[in-house]
Parts: structure tokens; C-alpha cells; sequence
């Protein structure tokens, strides 16, 4: 039987302050990426859950495509489904946890990229 883990839902970059002012959809939204980036920390280094953490750029309301990219070099865009689907792969896949996974629209199918990990 896999045990469940638990999902974060976060911030791309949000474990990378230097980015923040880098990426143009990064800078108005400091605050939040504080916020990310203690939450972040805390599940990773206070707690012992088999934690994953999602980190979407920036959300579209739009039809999802089911194609993401993951551990992009800089910020882009996801549709908000592509992010919802990928929130729900990863839920009972034991090579997603301890994992920060970063992601934004890409080419891959959500299932083959959440394979890989």
C-alpha cells in the first residue's frame, strides 16, 4: 500500500530570494514569496511528512493543455488545470516526495514529467 503524502501548494522560485526581483511576474508579490518561502522551509526542515512541494508560475485562467515543463530556469505561465492536475499526480507517487518540483506550461505530458521525477 503507498502512503499518501502531503502537498504544498507554492510559489515558483519561492526557496530562491535572489530570483525574486529577476523575474518581472516575481517582483510585485515579495510578500507572498516570504511567506512561501517560510512555509516551505518549515515542511521541509520541522516536519517529518512525506512532503511534496509544487511550485506553479504564474496561474492562467485557461483551458489546461495536460503539457508542463518542470525545473524551468525562469518564470512562465500555467494554465490553472495543468497546476490542479499535477497537484493530484503527485498525491500517492513515493518519487515525488521530499521533492520541490518547479513547473510552468511546457511540452511534456503531466504524466510522463511526473514519471521522471
Amino acid at each position: 500500500m503507498v502512503s499518501s503524502g502531503f502537498i504544498m501548494l507554492s510559489s515558483i522560485f519561492a526557496l530562491e530570494p535572489e530570483k525574486w526581483s529577476q523575474e518581472q511576474s516575481l517582483q510585485k508579490i515579495t510578500n507572498y514569496n516570504i511567506a512561501k518561502f517560510f512555509a516551505d522551509n518549515y515542511l521541509m526542515n520541522c516536519t517529518s511528512l512525506d512532503y511534496t512541494i509544487i511550485q506553479p508560475s504564474v496561474l492562467k485562467e485557461e483551458d489546461g493543455t495536460g503539457m508542463i515543463e518542470l525545473n524551468p530556469e525562469h518564470d512562465g505561465s500555467n494554465p490553472i488545470p495543468d497546476v490542479a492536475e499535477v497537484l493530484c499526480s503527485v498525491l500517492e507517487r513515493e518519487n515525488t516526495f521530499q521533492k520541490v518540483i518547479k513547473m510552468r506550461g511546457g511540452t511534456t505530458p503531466i504524466d510522463t514529467a511526473i514519471t521522471k521525477i
